[in-house]
This record gives structure tokens, C-alpha cells and sequence, in this order.
């Protein structure tokens, strides 16, 4: 039997249940807000939240339906930062696919701890010295979202969208221009790693609402977001401005991290009700 990966939220039940073969992501989310999980058609048939993991093609579906019904929905996917040989790191968003709220002041302690799995850091050291000072490069790097990302938000194929991007960056610039199409995960993981990928004379990475540009900002090169993306408050959001695009402040980068550190979190803050603490704020 398939594992389903998305599942309406029975909000008025008081005890967790599920009668169908869930995802175990989706199941410890739902015990840890102790609610019955249904199939994902009751969400619009009796007007009940959607809770969605990734983005396959059932959960486009679903997701869809409830933003065309006003019905409210949490998606998961992987987190922002700190998934280095495993996904420990789960970014859980109300209504949308990254956090593009205000950013909320935090404290630094959660930052610090998983920046300690990210960059393998000692954790007394100062926030401001484990986030890379930005340095200049020659390239541009290009990382188009994946086929089905770009589906949902009727956006051109990869390919098309690159072209589209390109063409328009040869207005601007002549610098080369690098295309990093989405890897599998095992690739990610070691030869095609995000982070060896931004050292390689970078000058500047343009997505579209891949969490890519976190990781660029993290490693100390600008970026361009052309989508929605929990970057885009402090990060570049016009290819024009490709030659000197906006560079965040080391207090804006810190500020922009703590928020996020709180919006990602382990399969066991789901499961004890922390991670829905903290939705709630």
C-alpha cells in the first residue's frame, strides 16, 4: 500500500488517529498536536486544514484545492539549514512553502546548536564568526527548481525557465554563467554538494524559491530569489541588479537565521508538540 503524504486535520478531535498507511513525518506531526488525521479530501469536503510533506503530485493537488477554497494548510519539506548526512531538519510552514513572514527576534541558542551540524563548529563559538564574511567570485551560478515545483507555480520547465533567466542576465552582465540543475539526494550529499558548489569563484546564485539562497547567503555570496522565498526579505530580488546585488548585514544574517532556526525542526519536536508551540507564534 502507498504511503500517503498528505492527510486532512480533524481539528475538533482530542486524541491522535489515523486509519490509513500515513508518513511517519505527518503521523508525529499529528500526535504531537494529538489530532485525528483523515483522508486528504475531507480538508475540502468538510472545510478541515491540510498537512502536506514535499511536493509530489497528490500533494500539489490538494494544497491547491484548499488555497482555492480559503482553507488553511501546513506544509513540510526539507529545513533551511543543518541536514548534513541525514535530514534531521524539517521546515514546517502555515500557508505558504517557506517562511516569508516578518522575521521575529529570536534567541541565539537553537541557531547556534544547529549551525553546529551544519558547519561542525564548536558551539562556544560566536554566532558572528560561524557565518562566512561575503566574498567576491567571477560566476554566476543558476539553480532552477525542479520540474514539479515550477508545475505548481505555473512556471516554464527548468530548461525553459534558464533560458528565460540567462537571456535576461545577458542585459547586464557578461560574466560566465554556471547551471546547477537539482541533484538527487545522495548527490547533494557528496559529489554535487551545495556548499563545495558556492566555494567554486561564485559571484552571485539566482533561483527561484529554493532554499539554495540560504545556504548562498550562509556561505558568503549574494543571491537572487525570483520566487517566493524565505530569503527574499534580505537577499536580491532583481536580476538588473546582478553586478552589485544587495549584501545583508552580519546583524540582519544573525536576525534572518534565529528566525528560521525556529521554523524547522526534528521529527521529535513534532512528535513532543514543540514544533506546533512555536507555529503558533
Amino acid at each position: 500500500m502507498k504511503v500517503v503524504k498528505v492527510a486532512a486535520i480533524n481539528m475538533d478531535s482530542t486524541s491522535y488517529e489515523c486509519n490509513f498507511r500515513c508518513d511517519s513525518i505527518l503521523q508525529n506531526f499529528a500526535k504531537g498536536i494529538n489530532k485525528q488525521l483523515l483522508p486528504a479530501s475531507d480538508a475540502i469536503t468538510h472545510s478541515l486544514p491540510l498537512v502536506g510533506r514535499g511536493m509530489s503530485e497528490s500533494v500539489g493537488k490538494y494544497i491547491l484545492l484548499s488555497m482555492k477554497n480559503n482553507l488553511p494548510f501546513y506544509h513540510i519539506d526539507t529545513g533551511y539549514f543543518g541536514n548534513v548526512k541525514r535530514k534531521v531538519w524539517h521546515r514546517i510552514t502555515y500557508n505558504g512553502f517557506q517562511n516569508t513572514n516578518t522575521i521575529v527576534p529570536r534567541d541565539e541558542q537553537r541557531l547556534s546548536q544547529q549551525l553546529f551540524s551544519y558547519f561542525g563548529q564548536d558551539v562556544e563559538i560566536p554566532l558572528e564568526k560561524k557565518i562566512n564574511s561575503f566574498t567576491p567570485g567571477k560566476k554566476i551560478l543558476i539553480c532552477p527548481p525542479s520540474k514539479k515545483v515550477m508545475g505548481f507555480f505555473q512556471q516554464p520547465r527548468p530548461q525553459e525557465w534558464t533560458e528565460k533567466v540567462i537571456k535576461e542576465l545577458r542585459q547586464y552582465t557578461d560574466r560566465p554563467i554556471e547551471v546547477r540543475l537539482k541533484p538527487s539526494r545522495t548527490d547533494r550529499q557528496t559529489v554535487k554538494n551545495m556548499k563545495d558548489a558556492l566555494k567554486d569563484d561564485i559571484h552571485c546564485l539566482v533561483t527561484y524559491n529554493s532554499i539554495a539562497a540560504t545556504e548562498a547567503l550562509m556561505a558568503g555570496k549574494p543571491a537572487i530569489v525570483l520566487g517566493p522565498n524565505a530569503a527574499q526579505s534580505i537577499c536580491e530580488t532583481d536580476l538588473k541588479n546582478i553586478e552589485n546585488p544587495k549584501i545583508p548585514t552580519q546583524s540582519e544574517m544573525i536576525a534572518f537565521l534565529t528566525h528560521l532556526s525556529y521554523c524547522q525542526f526534528t521529527q521529535t519536536e513534532m512528535y513532543n508538540g514543540f514544533a506546533w508551540k512555536h507555529l503558533q507564534h
